[in-house]
């Protein structure tokens, strides 16, 4: 299962930005949208306490199609970046030390 970190940065400068970004997530979250075809929560969502910032933990099969709605809202000035980190178990890292 190809498990990813997703970080996004919100841009929240106006009551109006937070009002859309928060209906939009709000309806992915809920199913009545959803995410890409192959893109499923497994973690989250969390908001940070020191950055606009929604964190979730999810599993991509191919994050290319993760690439149009972002850039979409992303053009739009509703997200300000993304970053999207692979997680693997910690017993990756035994195959790792094996190599050596």
């Amino acid at each position: 299962m190809p498990l990813y970190l997703d970080e996004i940065w919100l841009n929240v400068s106006s009551p109006d930005n937070a009002n859309k970004l928060h209906a939009m997530f709000k309806e992915v979250l809920s199913g009545k949208t959803g995410f890409p075809a192959g893109v499923t929560l497994k973690a989250g969502p969390w908001a940070s306490n020191e950055e606009p910032k929604m964190i979730l933990i999810l599993d991509i099969q191919d994050h290319a199609k993760t690439f149009v709605p972002f850039a979409t809202l992303v053009s739009q000035g509703l997200i300000a970046k993304r970053r999207l980190t692979p997680i693997v178990e910690w017993s990756a890292l035994d195959e790792v030390v094996k190599a050596l």
